[in-house]
Protein backbone atom coordinates (compact mmCIF):
# COMPACT_ATOMS: atom_id res chain seq x y z
CA UNK A 1 0.00 0.00 0.00
CA UNK A 2 2.71 2.27 1.04
CA UNK A 3 4.80 1.63 -2.14
CA UNK A 4 1.81 2.08 -4.10
CA UNK A 5 1.63 5.94 -2.26
CA UNK A 6 5.11 6.21 -3.18
CA UNK A 7 4.98 5.34 -6.99
CA UNK A 8 2.03 7.83 -7.42
CA UNK A 9 3.76 10.48 -5.23
CA UNK A 10 6.81 9.98 -7.70
CA UNK A 11 4.92 10.33 -10.65
CA UNK A 12 3.72 13.53 -9.52
CA UNK A 13 6.83 15.52 -10.97
CA UNK A 14 7.38 18.27 -8.14
CA UNK A 15 9.29 18.54 -5.10
CA UNK A 16 6.32 18.50 -2.42
CA UNK A 17 5.42 14.88 -3.70
CA UNK A 18 8.92 13.69 -3.73
CA UNK A 19 8.85 15.10 0.03
CA UNK A 20 6.17 13.42 0.98
CA UNK A 21 7.53 9.69 -0.95
CA UNK A 22 10.73 10.51 1.16
CA UNK A 23 8.84 11.00 4.13
CA UNK A 24 7.58 7.66 3.36
CA UNK A 25 10.43 5.96 2.51
CA UNK A 26 12.22 7.20 5.91
CA UNK A 27 9.91 5.48 7.81
CA UNK A 28 12.66 2.64 9.90
CA UNK A 29 10.52 -0.54 8.40
CA UNK A 30 11.78 0.48 5.04
CA UNK A 31 15.66 0.42 6.50
CA UNK A 32 17.29 -2.41 4.42
CA UNK A 33 17.85 -4.87 7.53
CA UNK A 34 14.14 -3.96 8.73
CA UNK A 35 12.79 -4.25 5.42
CA UNK A 36 14.83 -7.78 4.92
CA UNK A 37 13.18 -9.04 8.35
CA UNK A 38 9.91 -8.17 7.66
CA UNK A 39 10.09 -10.12 4.37
CA UNK A 40 11.99 -13.14 6.05
CA UNK A 41 9.84 -13.23 8.83
CA UNK A 42 7.09 -14.29 6.28
CA UNK A 43 9.60 -15.95 3.72
CA UNK A 44 10.75 -19.43 3.48
CA UNK A 45 14.39 -19.67 5.13
CA UNK A 46 16.08 -20.39 1.71
CA UNK A 47 19.14 -22.74 1.53
CA UNK A 48 21.12 -24.41 -1.12
CA UNK A 49 23.36 -27.71 -0.15
CA UNK A 50 25.94 -26.46 -2.54
CA UNK A 51 28.92 -24.41 -0.53
CA UNK A 52 29.53 -22.10 -3.79
CA UNK A 53 25.80 -21.08 -4.02
CA UNK A 54 25.09 -20.99 -0.24
CA UNK A 55 23.51 -17.80 1.31
CA UNK A 56 26.18 -16.97 4.36
CA UNK A 57 23.05 -15.04 5.69
CA UNK A 58 20.10 -17.60 5.65
CA UNK A 59 21.56 -21.23 8.24
CA UNK A 60 19.75 -24.42 7.77
CA UNK A 61 16.75 -24.61 6.11
CA UNK A 62 15.99 -26.50 2.52
CA UNK A 63 16.84 -26.31 -1.06
CA UNK A 64 14.00 -24.07 -2.49
CA UNK A 65 11.13 -24.86 -4.91
CA UNK A 66 10.98 -22.70 -7.63
CA UNK A 67 8.30 -20.52 -6.31
CA UNK A 68 10.27 -19.93 -3.74
CA UNK A 69 13.16 -18.46 -5.61
CA UNK A 70 11.37 -16.09 -7.47
CA UNK A 71 9.84 -14.97 -4.45
CA UNK A 72 13.47 -14.82 -2.97
CA UNK A 73 14.84 -13.00 -6.70
CA UNK A 74 11.46 -10.29 -6.64
CA UNK A 75 12.49 -9.76 -2.64
CA UNK A 76 15.55 -8.73 -4.00
CA UNK A 77 14.43 -6.71 -6.45
CA UNK A 78 12.30 -4.52 -4.12
CA UNK A 79 14.88 -4.02 -1.92
CA UNK A 80 17.24 -2.88 -4.48
CA UNK A 81 14.95 -0.58 -5.83
CA UNK A 82 13.85 0.90 -2.59
CA UNK A 83 17.28 1.85 -1.77
CA UNK A 84 17.54 2.89 -5.04
CA UNK A 85 14.08 5.58 -4.98
CA UNK A 86 15.76 6.88 -1.54
CA UNK A 87 18.79 8.04 -2.99
CA UNK A 88 17.19 9.33 -6.34
CA UNK A 89 14.50 11.23 -3.72
CA UNK A 90 17.11 12.81 -2.02
CA UNK A 91 19.47 13.69 -5.18
CA UNK A 92 16.38 15.46 -7.02
CA UNK A 93 15.06 17.07 -3.83
CA UNK A 94 18.89 18.20 -3.06
CA UNK A 95 19.10 19.43 -6.69
CA UNK A 96 15.72 20.59 -6.80
CA UNK A 97 16.43 24.09 -4.22
CA UNK A 98 19.94 24.35 -5.85
CA UNK A 99 19.30 24.44 -9.95
CA UNK A 100 17.42 26.27 -12.51
CA UNK A 101 18.33 23.36 -14.67
CA UNK A 102 16.87 20.46 -12.72
CA UNK A 103 17.36 16.75 -13.41
CA UNK A 104 14.64 14.83 -15.09
CA UNK A 105 13.10 12.32 -12.68
CA UNK A 106 13.48 9.43 -15.33
CA UNK A 107 15.27 7.35 -13.03
CA UNK A 108 12.92 8.30 -10.21
CA UNK A 109 10.11 7.06 -12.14
CA UNK A 110 11.75 3.23 -13.25
CA UNK A 111 12.66 2.47 -10.19
CA UNK A 112 8.94 3.59 -8.52
CA UNK A 113 7.67 1.57 -11.41
CA UNK A 114 9.93 -1.27 -11.00
CA UNK A 115 9.75 -1.21 -6.73
CA UNK A 116 5.89 -1.48 -7.97
CA UNK A 117 5.50 -4.21 -10.28
CA UNK A 118 8.18 -6.26 -7.97
CA UNK A 119 6.10 -5.99 -4.97
CA UNK A 120 3.18 -6.62 -6.88
CA UNK A 121 4.38 -9.37 -8.53
CA UNK A 122 5.55 -10.65 -4.65
CA UNK A 123 2.83 -10.72 -3.44
CA UNK A 124 0.67 -12.75 -6.45
CA UNK A 125 2.75 -15.74 -4.98
CA UNK A 126 1.00 -15.69 -1.61
CA UNK A 127 -2.10 -17.22 -0.69
CA UNK A 128 -4.81 -15.31 1.01
CA UNK A 129 -4.82 -17.10 4.40
CA UNK A 130 -1.06 -15.91 4.06
CA UNK A 131 -1.60 -12.61 2.90
CA UNK A 132 -3.64 -11.74 5.77
CA UNK A 133 -0.58 -13.22 8.36
CA UNK A 134 1.94 -10.99 6.10
CA UNK A 135 -0.16 -8.37 6.68
CA UNK A 136 -0.38 -8.30 10.12
CA UNK A 137 2.93 -8.47 10.38
CA UNK A 138 3.81 -5.63 8.36
CA UNK A 139 1.57 -3.93 10.73
CA UNK A 140 3.67 -4.30 13.74
CA UNK A 141 7.03 -2.98 12.05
Amino acid sequence: EELGQVSVLCQNKDASSWKKAAGILANPKFEKLNFKKIFNAYGDNIYYNDPDRANVYLGGGATPKNEQSIAYLLRNDVLTNVENLQAELAYLLKDSTSSEDKEQPDDLLAYASSTKISMDKYLELVPPSQMKLAQQMLAKN
